[in-house]
């Protein structure tokens, strides 16, 4: 369900603002609304500190830590400047050493050479200019050139010609094509990038042992992430002269508690119900053997929006369907159920874990199922626990495809069904309902098309597909509103590719098969070949098999997420606006 919120304004006077802040942060039930957020010297600082860690834990993230044996305990503010030191004498070396290989390759060409001696040859009288060019325009510059000077011509690299002039007297550089004397000897440039290498081997091992320190930094990371959100709630608060103002949305199963912190610290609250079209944080209390799915509405970052409902369940058992489809294997189906099993047993102590693991021995439990429902174990078949329904043959395709259908028509009915929780009026729901009969011939026109070719269109789905469509007509279409009755054909049309659409079940997860199967053959090809190949059969088989895991995982992600928050959200009328409700509180591990 979607929790009822209620809209907060909260007067303090300005002296106690800091203690009210703290205190509202110890309640945990309030996601303040910051309308002018003002600049503050010390949010500035806590904020620079702020993304110079988040940089260096990225940084840590990606090297191998380290072990250093037993190493004394550190406080967070010394381990704080030991890794933003590391990491700033890290990126300053880096950026020396780039400028120090440009230099080099500005002068590498000429050679080895000594800049002093060039300058010395010029307090006495005698001129040296290293010029570049074509040979064309070294053969032009040879003929101008004074009889005092003379040429020397140094390299001769794919048609680019490098010669000293020297000359008796001194000429204008513009006239030559002369190029910049270096600063040093190439030897001593050399010697800079040497050490500068090995400052920063040893720079790069210093962080390589302060990775080991990852999940202190990480728990400094969100204390410093909640100390700015402090001070942003701070800096946005109303100014009043004397009085500072707070508004934000609280659930309204805590308005006695946040009542009850009013009276204790002499606040003045004012509760009020959210107003019809106000954007208002949502959040969502499924029940217990759905809130394994929040974790995936948290990695894409959606919600619905405060007057929609929650369509938590229904995702949660129609995606455990298509990622078992789109994996279309026991064999994998039992790897992840292991590895699941494996990931909740080592992070049983970890909370936030919890709900992930719980996501996923859902998901592979499934696709196991659905795999020995099929027969397929990395990429082949057998009979044992196989349903007859989807045994190999001619009749497997149509099943298989017939199967997606019926989904289709499950779910985008389910979709205008749940539509009519709210429902306003009776007009609504006749309209909602009357896209079920028109979602039937859908589904029946594409298994004439698809599943049985040929196949006759009985007169019932005709019968059913006109009484929809004048139920539509008569409750789903406001005739005051023009692109209402315009986009009418286009949403009939839209339900008949929506139902197609669910073809993609079939599709991914029959392409998965066929790809195991063919590593599957190259890889006994290998081992009949030769015993001397078994090796290299075991490593193609490998590299297929994950590879087509990795495959199948990103398809869930493009087609099973799809069908629920496209397909199904567009029937079901919702539009994932919402925004995930975030109340300021203390930072918890």
């Amino acid at each position: 369900m979607i929790v009822p919120m209620k809209k907060v304004l909260l007067l303090a006077l300005k002296s106690d603002q800091e203690s009210a802040l703290q205190e509202l942060r110890n309640l945990g039930v309030v996601e303040v609304v910051s309308e002018n957020l003002l600049d503050s010297a010390d949010r500035s600082a806590q904020l620079a500190r702020l993304n110079t860690l988040e940089r260096v834990i990225s940084s840590l993230k990606s090297r191998s830590a380290v072990d250093k044996g037993d190493s004394e305990a550190v406080s967070e503010s010394v381990l704080e400047s030991s890794v933003t030191a590391a990491f700033a004498e890290s990126e300053d070396i880096a950026r020396r050493l780039d400028a120090l290989r440009k230099e080099r390759a500005g002068i590498e060409p000429w050679g080895e050479y000594d800049p002093a001696l060039i300058n010395a040859l010029a307090k006495q009288g005698i001129y040296v200019y290293l010029c570049e060019s074509s040979l064309e325009q070294f053969g032009l510059l040879a003929e101008k050139l004074d009889s005092d000077a003379a040429l020397e011509i140094l390299s001769n690299v794919q048609g680019m010609c490098r010669f000293a002039v020297i000359s008796c007297q001194k000429k204008d550089p513009s006239l030559l094509p002369s190029v910049p004397v270096a600063e040093r000897r190439l030897s001593e440039l050399d010697e800079d990038i040497a050490s500068a290498m090995a400052a920063q081997s040893l720079c790069e091992d210093k962080l390589d042992k302060l990775a080991m320190q990852l999940p202190q930094l990480e728990v400094l990371l969100g204390k410093l992430r909640s100390e700015v959100e402090l001070l942003s709630v701070r800096d946005g608060l109303a100014d009043c002269g004397e009085i500072v103002a707070l508004r934000g949305f609280a659930p309204a199963r805590e308005e006695e508690k946040l009542r009850q912190a009013a009276d204790r610290n002499a606040w003045a609250v004012i509760l009020s119900d959210p107003e019809a079209g106000e954007t208002v944080p949502v959040l969502l209390e499924p029940p217990r053997w759905v809130k394994p799915i929040l974790p995936l509405f948290q990695f894409l970052g959606i919600a619905p929006g405060y007057e929609e409902f929650d369509m938590s369940p229904g995702m949660l058992i129609f995606f455990a369907i298509f990622f078992s489809m789109i994996i279309n294997d026991a064999g994998y189906g039992l790897l992840m159920f292991a590895a699941s099993v494996v990931a909740a047993v080592v992070l049983r102590n970890n909370r936030k874990a919890a709900l992930p693991c719980r996501l996923a021995l859902i998901l592979s439990g499934c696709a196991t199922a659905w795999g020995i429902c099929n027969g397929a174990y990395f990429g082949t078949e057998t009979s044992f626990m196989q349903l007859e329904f989807f045994a190999s043959g001619e009749k497997q395709t149509p099943h298989l495809q017939l199967v997606c259908f019926v989904l289709a028509l499950v779910h985008l009915s389910l979709g205008h069904c749940w539509r009519l929780v709210n429902a306003s009026t009776f007009r609504e729901v006749i309209g909602n309902l009357g896209w079920v009969p028109i979602l039937v011939l859908d589904f029946m026109v594409v298994l004439g098309l698809l599943v049985f070719p040929g196949m006759e269109l009985p007169a019932w789905a005709l019968a059913a597909g006109g009484v929809g469509l004048v139920m539509v007509l008569v409750g789903g279409v406001d005739w005051r509103d023009a692109g209402a009755i315009c986009n009418l054909p286009f949403d009939l049309i839209g339900s008949f590719t929506d139902t197609l659409s669910y073809v993609r079940l079939f599709a991914v997860g029959m392409s998965g098969t066929y790809m195991a199967q063919s590593f599957n053959d190259m890889g006994m090809d290998l081992w009949n070949a030769s015993p001397w190949m078994i090796p290299a059969a075991v490593l193609v088989i490998l590299f297929g098999h994950t590879l087509n895991v990795a495959l199948a995982c990103m398809s869930v992600l493009v087609h099973g997420v799809r069908l629920n928050t496209l397909e199904f959200s567009n029937h079901a009328g919702i539009r994932w606006g919402g925004q995930a409700f975030r109340p300021l509180k203390n930072f918890e591990k």
